[in-house]
């Protein structure tokens, strides 16, 4: 990446980046929410619900427009032609997705994934460390007694059967198995994500099913 655009990219950007093209003179962006256009003069953006329309003019001027109002205008100078056209083709592929709010689920995704991965952590180390009764030893469990004074032992008390396993929960069992396919199902359908979002999604969507799975069978 260019490194006049990196810290201003870094810093307009508070969202997984998806798509990104940067040139000599500019860098542009695709986020779940928005496109973002990033050169000397600041930083633009456009809403991926609202573009409609991506224009070019005499000079290389590019113009990303919505229904009444122009978002973005850019330079195509500096960028490859042919990276800029598939850049663009796939700018639209987003709109589509944004409009029918597919990418509304894999924000979350991508957002939740980490803390949700902290969390489990968290719930499981507190299941393996839940207090517990001390445990007495067998010659202090009882007061001494006066060797000159001898008692009768107590009568001993009944042998208690143990208390019946209540099992397996078929419905936690079922949910573990709905986490794993879903969380399958997300990593196959955006599996062109950064490979450290795939990763989050993937843990959070295995810890949580493992939670749910040793839940089930206590």
């Amino acid at each position: 990446m260019d490194m006049r655009f990196e810290e201003q990219l870094r810093q307009a950007v508070n969202a997984p980046i998806l798509s990104q093209l940067v040139g000599e003179e500019g860098a542009f962006a695709v986020t779940p929410e928005e496109l973002v256009y990033i050169d000397e003069r600041g930083v633009q953006r456009a809403p991926l619900k609202e573009i409609r329309r991506v224009a070019s003019a005499k000079g290389g001027r590019l113009y990303i427009s919505g229904k009444d109002e122009t978002y973005i205008e850019a330079s195509s100078v500096g960028f490859d032609l042919s990276e800029l056209k598939l850049f663009f083709e796939s700018v639209r592929g987003y709109v589509q997705k944004a409009r029918r709010g597919e990418l509304d689920a894999l924000k979350e995704a991508a957002a939740e994934g980490l803390s949700t991965q902290r969390r489990q952590m968290v719930t499981i180390e507190a299941m393996a460390t839940q207090e517990r009764p001390p445990i007495v030893p067998e010659d202090e469990a009882a007061p001494a007694q006066a060797a000159e004074e001898p008692r009768e032992a107590p009568p001993e008390p009944e042998a208690k059967e143990p208390a019946p396993s209540r099992g397996r929960d078929p419905l936690l069992l079922g949910l573990a198995l709905l986490t794993w396919v879903y969380t399958a199902l997300l990593l196959f359908l955006e599996r062109d994500l950064e490979p450290h979002l795939l990763l989050g999604i993937a843990l959070g969507g295995l810890g949580l099913g493992l939670v749910e799975w040793k839940a089930a069978n206590r």
